[in-house]
């Protein structure tokens, strides 16, 4: 592949040739980068400029506390060491993209801006990069039991159609991409370390060769382990995928943060499998807002794992800093009146038809149940349904999907929580739920005003 000047000059500011000494100014990380992008951008400027015009007098009118003038001038002075480490990585199959590219990952840019890494180094199918799929992490040193099952949640969600985007370390991360590579799927693996040494390895060659495999780093692809990069490197397992599957996690580490950042960021719908490790995670996860997925493999249906509440993208794909097209930051401002019209109308149908249903089950529930239901949550109103559905009569989970209009998935967290409070009994050959809560109980039911 070609090497344009404006990929020339973001690799030499963003990006290491080898292994740094001691004292060597860094390259720009993704957030100073996209600081002195926007500059260049108001001043009519592109990094290409700094390679052919004199660095300088470009620079005047330049100053932050980090990135100085020295800086950049270090960096942009490192050609000889781009061309030697281009040559050795573009022999090995290696590519780069640059937000500018057309397949730089659009979600990157929608969900991170310009914290977006400037460059991805990568080597098989950079076509799956904007597919989506379902993200599945979890640690190094799982069971056997975690490793089995997600080796067949990978192999799965592969069969259904949907790509996998994983770390691609050793244990959980690992065993869900090659149950997903092993049926034919396809893969994204977002690597914090040695993508040189993983895109000529044995294990993965196969799989790129037939363009079912694309792996991915925004750091050195020669660099060793560092828990940093490790660390960094989750957001964007998270940002690739559609939704994402904790299997198995600590109390901290990355697999922790990762799930806790993605929360609090509301990146994409978190899933954690069920355990009975005492010293797991997973349990805290959940609290902090992650959803229990079922018990049984059998139960979890890739499809559903995605929220059907997907936010509408306003304007389309944000455009790279500097494309002919507007930026995406501008394109907020200048947005024309039918797409703000067309988005407003959507927002309007949204709301109408959430407005219509919570009507029908308050006109529902409280027709046949005393009781103030706008106080209560959705995990109430289940209680109050299958009291009345499932008192006397056992329903199976086909049953109740098709009563409560609920997805499986979803059905299946409310009914574990249900047999854990003692409300519902799971009964066997075949598996039917049935009412157990004596009647004073009330199902969870406000008894007095106080309780509201």
């Amino acid at each position: 592949m070609s090497v344009t000047p404006q990929t020339q000059a973001v690799l030499l500011l963003t990006a290491y040739f080898s292994k740094p000494e001691k004292g060597d100014p860094r390259p720009l990380t993704p957030k100073e980068w996209g600081r002195f992008a926007l500059w260049l951008r108001d001043q009519s400027l592109s990094p290409e400029n700094l390679i052919s015009g004199d660095i300088k007098s470009l620079l005047t009118g330049w100053s932050d506390k980090t990135i100085t003038h020295e800086r950049i001038e270090y960096l942009m002075g490192r050609g000889s060491a781009l061309a030697l480490a281009m040559e050795k990585w573009m022999r090995a199959g290696l590519w780069v993209l640059t937000r500018s590219d057309a397949d730089y990952p659009s979600r990157l840019k929608q969900k991170l801006r310009t914290d977006s890494p400037a460059i991805l180094f990568g080597c098989g199918n950079s076509k799956l990069l904007n597919q989506g799929g379902i993200a599945v992490v979890g640690a190094r040193n799982a069971s056997d039991d975690d490793l089995d099952f997600t080796r067949n949640l990978g192999a799965k969600s592969a069969s259904q159609g949907f790509s996998i985007v994983s770390g691609g370390a050793r244990g959980v991360d690992e065993a869900s991409m090659l149950g997903a590579l092993e049926a034919e799927g396809r893969v994204v693996g977002v690597l914090a370390d040695s993508l040189l040494r993983s895109a000529t390895s044995s294990k993965y060659r196969k799989y790129l060769m037939n363009k079912n495999l694309v792996l991915v780093s925004p750091f050195y692809p020669e660099a060793g382990f560092n828990a940093g990069n490790a660390m960094a490197r989750n957001k964007y397992i998270y940002c690739l995928s559609d939704a994402a599957v904790v299997v198995q996690s600590g109390k901290k580490g990355g697999t922790w943060n990762g799930a806790i950042e993605n929360i609090k960021k509301s990146w994409v719908p978190l899933w954690v499998k069920p355990t009975q490790d005492i010293d797991s995670g997973n349990k805290d996860i959940v609290s902090n807002g992650g959803n229990w997925l079922p018990d049984l493999l059998n139960d979890v249906e890739p499809s559903e794992l995605i929220s059907i509440n997907k936010s509408v993208e306003k304007f389309g794909e944000p455009q790279d800093l500097f494309s002919q097209d507007r930026v995406f930051e501008e394109k907020t401002d200048n947005a024309t009146k039918s797409e703000i019209e067309k988005e407003s109308n959507t927002k309007e149908h949204l709301i109408k038809t959430n407005e219509e249903i919570i009507e029908k089950n308050d006109r529902v529930f409280s027709s046949e149940i005393d009781v103030d239901v706008s106080s209560i949550g959705f995990y109430e109103f289940f209680l109050l349904k299958m009291r009345m559905l499932a008192d006397g009569d056992p329903k199976t989970v086909d049953d109740l999907v098709d009563e409560l209009g609920v997805s499986k998935a979803q059905l299946n967290v409310w009914l574990k929580k249900a047999v854990l409070d003692k409300k519902v009994t799971k009964l066997n050959k075949p598996v039917r739920y049935e009412w157990s809560e004596d009647e004073s109980a009330q199902a969870g039911v406000p008894s007095n005003e106080n309780d509201l």
